[in-house]
Parts: C-alpha cells; sequence; structure tokens
C-alpha cells in the first residue's frame, strides 16, 4: 500500500537502510584517509551530506510509518545525534587546546549512552530483518565511545611545548 508520498512502508525503510549504510561507509573512509588532509575533507564533506539526508529521512520516515517498524528511523535518529554534535565540534575546530573542550566530551558521552539506550530498546520492537540495523548502528557507535574516550585521554595528557 503506497503512502502520502507516493512510496510504501517498506521502500522508506530501504532507503533509510541504504542512507545509513552509505554514511558509515562514508565515514569509515574519512577515519581511513586521515593522513592525506585533502582526500579527509572530501570524505567527511561526503560523510556530512549523507548524514543529513540520513536525518531527513529518518524523521520524514518516522512521520509517515506507522507500524511497529517506525523504530528503524528512531534507532537512526539516536545513531546520528552523537554524530551531529560531533561534526558541530569538528567544523567549530574543536582541539586539544580549545578551552572547555570537556564540556563537548561530557555531552557527547551522555548522548551515546542515550543513544545505546534507544537503539536496544529499538532492537526489541523492530521485528523482521530490520533488526540489524539497530546492532550494527551499536557496534559502529560503541567504537565511536572508545574512540572519544582516548581522544579526551589523549588531548588531557600534559604536554610541555619546548
Amino acid at each position: 500500500m503506497k503512502g502520502v508520498l507516493g512510496v510504501s512502508e517498506k521502500q522508506l525503510l530501504y532507503v533509510n537502510t541504504g542512507l545509513i549504510v552509505v554514511f558509515s561507509a562514508f565515514l569509515f573512509l574519512s577515519f581511513v584517509t586521515v593522513q592525506a588532509v585533502n582526500t579527509q575533507g572530501v570524505m567527511v564533506l561526503i560523510s556530512e551530506i549523507l548524514g543529513g539526508l540520513s536525518v531527513v529521512s529518518a524523521i520524514i520516515s518516522l512521520y509517515y510509518i506507522k507500524s511497529e517498524q517506525k523504530y528503524v528511523p528512531v534507532s537512526m535518529l539516536g545513531f546520528l545525534v552523537p554524530w551531529v554534535i560531533f561534526v558541530i565540534g569538528y567544523e567549530i575546530g574543536i582541539n586539544a587546546n580549545t578551552t572547555l573542550s570537556w564540556i563537548w566530551f561530557v555531552s557527547l558521552y551522555i548522548l551515546i549512552i542515550a543513544c545505546f539506550i534507544i537503539l536496544r530498546i529499538s532492537y526489541n520492537r523492530i521485528i523482521g530483518t530490520f533488526k540489524l540495523i539497530p546492532a550494527f548502528m551499536l557496534f559502529i557507535n560503541a567504537i565511536f565511545f572508545v574512540y572519544l574516550v582516548a581522544l579526551h585521554i589523549w588531548w588531557s595528557l600534559p604536554i610541555s611545548e619546548a
């Protein structure tokens, strides 16, 4: 059955899934290409565009999906919110020399823990093969959490500038 947009719930779910997978692939590529500055800038830009499209698609799907599968876009939004905060910090230039960078880290820690809870609830509610999506996103955000802890520790080390 076609919805208001002329697409079915399943098609909306496939679009959301595809966008999240492509976003995750380009996100991985942006971390892999960190040595090549120009290449990494392009990968980050593509990741930001795909992340924005994923957020818009998840919001639209959340509005139009009325079945239990509405937890697929909920899990996607929960997955993307910490990444949005990370991108905002990246774009405004938060680094080791930034004063009060701990506020950024604490907000990211709180959001990632909330994301873990949302993904766990979504995993229990989603039916069918789409149940793999929150598990995949939970794994990606767990790696992100470990990366943030390591980055926070690294930035907190007393390094003398001699």
